[in-house]
């Protein structure tokens, strides 16, 4: 008994200072966490299904769903730069305005799209102006709110709410599915939930840019560089980028090329991928902030290292697994990959970040976290056309493995700057 009491007390404890840690976070980061729940939640009624829609109802070819998701995406890329730009010029709010309208039309015009050509026009203005935009704007606006000991930390909570809110979706979608709803009507309900989170962020949401991003050119390097330049001309954050594109591009498979091939070639239902993909985003949410509390005093590339062989091994298993148990354990472990895969890299790349330019570095990082993983899609598609599916999963394997090799190496090149001002006392009033 007296043992017993002892364990509920430690539990005790221990839920006393993950309450008090989570109260320490500002008021404002805990509504930017609320409005990605919304988007995401509403978003998860449609994207899980546009491949298979594209394929089984469109009829289009596993290799031009691929040019269209991925080499699409890649060539809008630079309005994602633009991006950057304007995350610190107008402000974090504005942007995730733009994005959350970017997003209701997406949707909306997927579910009238007849053609390649159409779902590719809608491919090129949400990859411009839709979740990437959003990403950075957030990125930059929970770098302004917390100091950088807790971003790591607040990164986890906010891909904790993106997961939440994937948890809800497929199995919803599924069940909508499977009732005879059709694959337009989940398109339209998804628009509807976008419009809600504009509303949220319209509403409820102030800016937080730092009073420096006002004028970012006044913010020089010691090479005289100001702005992009200094973007550009950072060699630490060039060579974090390079390697974290493997991981990026394995992950990148997962969703369009990852249902396809399960529905396709391992003739696995589409409810059985809506539960795999809940499942992901159980993992996820459960997972990420106690995992990412666990472990936030170990060397960060370590972890990025761990992240990419657990990416490697989730996706790349695949190659080798049959329909079953088999992929909802690799999915397990692909989604303790990506609990750490996110929150870690976003955090270095705001510490590596001068306050002046954190929404450039952070629509740098969003360029290439959505172009390696529209890589994976554009390669995926026609990779498994021509080679197969297995053989596809087996190179994504080894890609994850080099990765995991790569950060091993990188400990103690990439460290970040010297700290600056951050926080609540950093950001402007609305």
């Amino acid at each position: 008994m007296g043992r017993l009491t002892r364990r509920w007390s430690d539990v005790r404890a221990a839920m006393s200072r993950l309450t008090r840690d989570l109260g320490a976070f500002p008021r404002q980061f805990w509504i930017l966490v609320a409005g990605t729940f919304v988007y995401t939640g509403a978003a998860a009624l449609g994207f899980p299904f546009e491949g298979i829609y594209m394929s089984q109802t469109l009829h289009i070819s596993l290799t031009l769903i691929g040019v269209v998701f991925g080499l699409v995406t890649i060539a809008v890329m630079p309005f994602q730069v633009l991006g950057g730009t304007l995350t610190d010029r107008f402000g974090r709010k504005s942007m995730m305005i733009v994005a959350a309208v970017s997003a209701t039309i997406w949707f909306l015009g997927f579910a009238a799209a007849h053609h390649a050509w159409q779902v590719a026009i809608l491919v090129a203005m949400e990859g411009a102006f839709g979740w990437p935009l959003f990403q950075t704007a957030a990125n930059a606006m929970t770098a302004d709110l917390l100091p950088e000991q807790q971003r790591a930390e607040a990164f986890s909570v906010l891909r904790t709410a993106m997961n939440v809110g994937v948890v809800g979706g497929p199995p919803i979608g599924g069940l909508a599915l499977t009732l005879g709803a059709s694959f337009r009507q989940l398109f339209v309900a998804a628009a509807v939930g976008c419009l809600s989170f504009l509303v949220l962020v319209a509403v409820f949401l102030r800016e937080t840019r730092p009073e420096s991003a006002r004028h970012p050119a006044r913010h020089v390097d010691a090479a005289g560089r100001s702005g992009w330049a200094i973007v550009f001309g950072d060699g630490r954050f060039r060579l974090f980028c390079a390697v974290a594109l493997l991981p990026v591009f394995c992950f990148g498979m997962f969703g369009a090329m990852y249902s396809i091939f399960i529905t396709r070639f391992l003739h696995v239902p589409t409810s059985t991928w809506s539960l795999l993909l809940a499942l992901n985003a159980a993992v996820v949410a459960l997972l990420g902030y106690p995992v990412m509390r666990a472990v936030k005093n170990i060397d960060r590339m370590l972890l990025l290292s761990v992240s990419s062989l657990f990416v490697a091994v989730g996706l790349g298993g695949t190659a080798v697994a049959h329909p079953g148990w088999q992929l909802f354990a690799l999915v397990c472990v692909l989604s303790l990959g990506e609990l750490l895969l996110g929150p870690v890299a976003a955090a270095i790349v705001s510490d590596l970040a001068p306050e002046a330019i954190r929404g450039r570095y952070n629509g740098a990082w969003t360029i290439v976290w959505n172009g390696g993983a529209s890589l994976g899609p554009a390669f995926g598609g026609w990779s498994m056309q021509t080679l197969g599916g297995r053989q596809t999963f087996g190179i994504v394997f080894v890609v994850g493995l080099v990765g995991a090799g790569l950060f091993l190496l990188l400990r103690g090149r990439v460290v970040p700057r010297a700290a600056g001002p951050s926080g609540p006392a950093a950001v402007e009033a609305d």
